[in-house]
Order: C-alpha cells, then structure tokens, then sequence
C-alpha cells in the first residue's frame, strides 16, 4: 500500500491508500482505494469519521464530499 495525501482542512484530513502491486500512472483513477478521514491533522489524527474502499469512479465525488465537510 501506499499512501496517496493527505489532503489537510481547518477540521481535519483525509488520507488515501491505493495497493502499491502494479503501481501504475494510471491506478489512480482506474483501481479502488481505501479512503480514511479523520479530525486533527495527519501527523496528529483524532477520532475516525469515515473509512471505506472507494471505487475509482466514485473517488472524486466521495473527496468533494469531505472536503466540504472538512472546511
């Protein structure tokens, strides 16, 4: 895995990890990605809010989501 971020806002960060087999120009908008958002910064992170694998078509609209949540 490695680790694609973070992404900082005043209200924390969100992180995101793709699988590093067959690291690849294109993985990113093509393979899934574990998404992770938490409070606090990314080398002080607090409470989870929010962890999942995300579909390559649904990344974009899942980090537009929390970067207006995290603001």
């Amino acid at each position: 895995m490695y680790e694609i971020g973070p992404l900082t806002y005043r209200q924390g960060c969100v992180c995101v990890w793709k699988e590093s087999h067959g690291c690849r120009a294109d993985a990113l908008m093509h393979d899934r990605a574990i998404v992770g958002v938490y409070t606090g910064t990314p080398e002080d992170r607090g409470d989870q809010l929010f962890r999942a694998w995300v579909d390559a078509e649904e990344l974009p609209s899942v980090l537009e989501h929390w970067a207006n949540v995290l603001r």
